[in-house]
């Protein structure tokens, strides 16, 4: 599953971790204490995987993504790129659960797009797609799909706002038509109606590049 590399691209295992056979987990990654990823999960490169954490078989993992503590991803549930599950938030794959039924036949995809942030002790239903750059705000609970780059807060999780792909407050309304562009990247972000679209500036941070070890955007 895991081979040494000479470059130090080869994921790294913590001893208390457990990666079963058959999982797969893509160079530069790391995987901390006491977690454990069954067979059939699927973890892309450069990604981290804090202490306790577990991946169901069929979960999914993309490139780039960080996993706080305490997270576990199951099976149907799919992260794009750049994700970030900040510690002790809990995706839910089977609606109306009951103890004396197995539902295993009828587990429903959830689908975290390019970017997003789930808060801590957060919640996500099954079965809707939180579009590219989500926000959701800790302790909130998400129980259906949302637009791109919303900020999302409350239970159940209500739009409130934008955020950017670097991670601040955007400066428009909810609806209605206006640009705003973030000083730290120079993305510009339009409103049309109720619909934000991100244009990239030169550099794209959201934009993975495999192969090579990733060096995060710091603040300045």
């Amino acid at each position: 599953m895991m081979t040494s590399s000479r470059d130090g691209s080869a994921p790294f295992v913590h001893r208390t971790a457990v990666v079963e056979d058959g999982a797969k987990v893509g160079d530069f990654t790391k995987v901390w204490y006491f977690s454990h990823v069954a067979p059939g999960a699927v973890i892309g490169e450069n990604c981290s995987l804090g202490q306790n954490t577990y991946l169901e078989r069929n979960a999914i993992v993309g490139n780039a993504c960080r996993l706080g503590n305490s997270v576990s991803i199951y099976s149907h549930v799919e992260l794009e790129d750049f994700v970030f599950c900040a510690p002790y938030m809990v995706f839910t794959h089977i609606a109306f659960s009951r103890a004396a039924v197995n539902r295993h036949a009828v587990f429903r995809k959830t689908l975290v797009r390019t970017g997003t942030t789930l808060g801590a002790n957060s919640t996500v239903v099954p079965d809707i797609t939180c579009g590219v750059g989500t926000f959701l705000a800790a302790g909130a609970t998400l129980t259906k799909s949302t637009k791109d780059w919303s900020k999302m807060v409350g239970t159940p999780a209500r739009q409130v706002g934008w955020v950017s792909a670097f991670g601040e407050n955007i400066d428009l309304p909810l609806t209605g038509n206006g640009e705003w562009r973030c000083k730290h990247t120079d993305d510009l972000y339009v409103l049309n109606g109720s619909d934000l679209v991100r244009y990239p500036g030169a550099t794209d941070i959201l934009k993975y590049v495999p192969g090579q070890r990733l060096v995060r955007m710091a603040l300045r």
